[in-house]
Parts: structure tokens; C-alpha cells; sequence
């Protein structure tokens, strides 16, 4: 054999290397490749797979005799005709087969280990079975150096199969890291709300508290009966925002209640100049909605009403289902809200929750026509079934 000179033997070393790093980079971005051009994702792996095993085969054309004289005798690109539509035709069948095989769904139902056998043994078994036609042809209708040909295609298609179970191996690694960080991000956000939710729940209107226990003082005096009332109310409210076992729900049911709670403590203390009612659907006690939501607004509607005007001031709670929203309004005869709101704590704290637990799932609207009004509207419906 007469090997070639010193500077088609380098032509021939830089081009395949430059083959060898171009089919590698395509096996590294196999699943990333052509996914804006084209949506088919079978016909998308096809094109990559033809153009990986075109590179592969370029990369390995310093073992091929014929590649050398090829070049030496400057018909380079017949000889790769030649030889390469066979090969384009053994991966694409090779692929085609792994691809389908895989899919089934026997074959993804199998653990990790046995579904890489079975993917392994079958690009095997397809390698060395396109061997036989392509010697057959190849060598024009007879068999040639068939077992040379068989052990190749072994060796070729076992070199595939573990190329292609390792970056599964990596693949998979990858998403369990992944699946563990979303994991951890996800019980963070969880910790988070959790500890915003607690925060919005333990505080308690210092300004209600401290009058309260100025109107018991005041009432022991005075009163005893309606000091004893007001004490009991005022040891309810507070049970209830602090025994709430690691639930950031309330039924519509006990919320209205505790807001009631909260009412009588102000009923007793400003008597006849404060009235109020309740009213609710039938079939929206059970629905949850986060605790401590109505008593902060019909707060905010006593300390404008009242206690800036000081006249009698009127408080309507309502809660109602239509269709699938639960409607909560609180209405009264206060003065109207400005043109600007700015809202305080109060009213902050119930966006705060709804944020945390119905995020874009609720509405709240302040209106002074047709009367002044605060409504909620919770559009994702929550029943306590253990209740009902």
C-alpha cells in the first residue's frame, strides 16, 4: 500500500477531527436542535441523526482505505457518495426502530436499568442486521467478509447504544436535580407564605385592644354584666386568631361568627349608636376562605362610621354564591371612600391573604353607589367537606 504524502494525510487528520467535534456538539444539543424551524419532533430527531451519523462516519475516514485514495486521486466526493448512503440508511432505520420501540408503552412502563437494556439490545440487533444487505450490495449482489462485517456493525451499534444510554443516564440525573431544587423552591414558597400568613394573623389592632380594655375597665365599674360579656367576646376573638391549627382557612360559617364576636364587643360599648345584620346563603357556609378576612373591613367600617362622625351607624355583612363565586359584601352608611383610596392595614391585610391564598382568583371592589359598599368576590370555590 502506497500511503499518501505528509500534507493530504494532515488534510485528511484536520477534517475528520473537525467532524468528530461537529457530530459531538449535534449529540450534545440532539434535543435542542432545529426546534423553532421545525414542529415535528419525529421528523426534527430524523435530520439531527442523519447529520450526526454523516459526521461520525467523516470522522472515522483516516481507518478507511479507500477514503485515502479517494483523495489522492482527487474523487473525494464520488467515493463519499458511495459510501456513505449506506451508512445514512443504517442510522436512520437504527433510529427509527429504537425510536418506536421505546415509545411503547411496555417498554415505558419498565424501570430505568431495563428500559436501557431493552433500547441497547435493540441498537444492536438493528446495526448488525442492516450489515447483511449492505455487504450484499456492496459487493454486487454476493456475500463478502460477512462476519468482519457483522463484528463491525457489533461494535459500531454497541458503541451507539452506550453513547446513547449514558446521556440518558445524564439526562435523567439532571431532571431528578432539577425536580429536587423546584421541590426545595417549592417548600420555601410555602415556608414563606406561611410565615406571612402567621405574621398577618397575630396582629391584632392594638388601638381595638387597648379601647376595649379601657371599656372593661370602665364597665367592672358601672356594669358587671355587660363587662362580663365584653370580657367573654374579647377572649373568643382572640382564641380564635391564635387556635387556628395550622390553618390559614376559616369556613364562611365560623368567620362570620367571629366577625359577629367583634361586633357585640362594639355594640356593647357604643350601645344604640351602632346596629348591624347578618345575612347568609344557605349554601355558602362551608366554603373556606382565609381566616380573618370580614372583621378587619367591618373594623375599618366602624372607625370611619362611628368614630369619625359619630352618628348611628349601620353595618349590613352579606355572603351569597353566584354560580360559581362566593360573594362577600360589607355595607354601610359611613362616609364615602375618596376618590383615591389609600388603604390602611386593615384593608391591606385582606389583599395580602387573598394574594397568598387566591392569587388571581378574587376580585374586591369598593363602591359608594348605588350605597357605599365593600365586595369581595372569590372566584375559586373551596368546600369543607370534613364539616359538612
Amino acid at each position: 500500500m502506497k500511503y499518501p504524502n505528509f500534507g493530504i494525510l494532515l488534510f485528511i487528520i484536520l477534517f475528520s477531527s473537525g467532524m468528530l467535534v461537529f457530530g459531538l456538539y449535534l449529540l450534545t444539543r440532539f434535543n435542542s436542535l432545529f426546534t423553532r424551524m421545525i414542529k415535528i419532533e419525529w421528523l426534527r430527531k430524523n435530520i439531527v441523526v442523519w447529520m450526526i451519523a454523516i459526521s461520525m462516519g467523516l470522522a472515522i475516514s483516516p481507518t478507511n482505505r479507500e477514503m485515502f485514495e479517494a483523495v489522492k486521486n482527487g474523487n473525494f466526493v464520488q467515493i463519499f457518495i458511495i459510501e456513505y448512503w449506506a451508512f445514512t440508511i443504517m442510522s436512520l432505520f437504527v433510529f427509527n426502530t429504537t425510536y418506536f420501540i421505546s415509545r411503547l408503552k411496555w417498554v415505558q412502563g419498565k424501570s430505568f436499568r431495563n428500559r436501557m437494556f431493552i433500547v441497547l439490545s435493540t441498537i444492536i440487533i438493528c446495526t448488525m442486521l442492516t450489515g447483511v444487505p449492505v455487504n450484499y450490495f456492496g459487493n454486487g449482489g454476493s456475500f463478502k467478509g460477512l462476519e468482519l462485517t457483522l463484528l463491525f456493525n457489533f461494535y459500531t451499534g454497541s458503541m451507539c447504544g452506550f453513547i446513547y444510554v449514558a446521556m440518558s443516564y445524564v439526562n435523567l440525573e439532571r431532571e431528578k436535580k432539577l425536580s429536587e431544587k423546584e421541590l426545595e423552591v417549592s417548600k420555601l414558597l410555602q415556608l414563606k407564605s406561611k410565615a406571612e400568613l402567621d405574621a398577618l394573623h397575630s396582629k391584632v389592632n392594638p388601638h381595638f385592644l387597648y379601647n376595649a380594655l379601657n371599656s372593661i375597665a370602665d364597665l367592672s365599674v358601672t356594669d358587671g354584666r355587660k363587662a362580663r360579656q365584653m370580657t367573654i367576646a374579647l377572649a373568643d376573638l382572640f382564641r380564635y386568631s391564635i387556635n387556628y391549627s395550622n390553618n390559614n382557612f376559616a369556613t364562611v360559617n365560623d368567620e362570620v361568627t367571629m366577625t359577629e364576636v367583634y361586633l357585640q364587643i362594639e355594640k356593647i360599648r357604643f350601645e344604640d349608636n351602632l346596629n348591624y345584620s347578618v345575612s347568609i346563603d344557605q349554601h355558602a357556609g362551608y366554603y373556606l376562605v382565609p381566616r380573618f378576612i370580614l372583621q378587619p373591613l367591618v373594623e375599618n367600617a366602624v372607625k370611619h362610621g362611628l368614630k369619625q362622625t359619630g352618628k348611628m351607624t349601620e353595618i349590613k355583612l352579606e355572603v351569597k354564591r353566584e354560580n360559581n363565586t362566593l360573594v362577600l359584601n360589607i355595607a354601610d352608611n359611613g362616609p364615602l371612600f375618596p376618590d383615591q383610596l389609600m388603604p390602611g392595614y386593615g384593608v391591606k391585610s385582606v389583599f395580602d391573604k387573598l394574594d397568598l391564598l387566591f392569587p388571581n382568583s378574587y376580585e374586591i371592589f369598593f363602591r359608594n353607589e348605588p350605597y357605599k359598599e365593600v365586595s369581595i368576590r372569590i372566584h375559586k370555590l373551596i368546600k369543607n367537606e370534613a364539616t359538612v
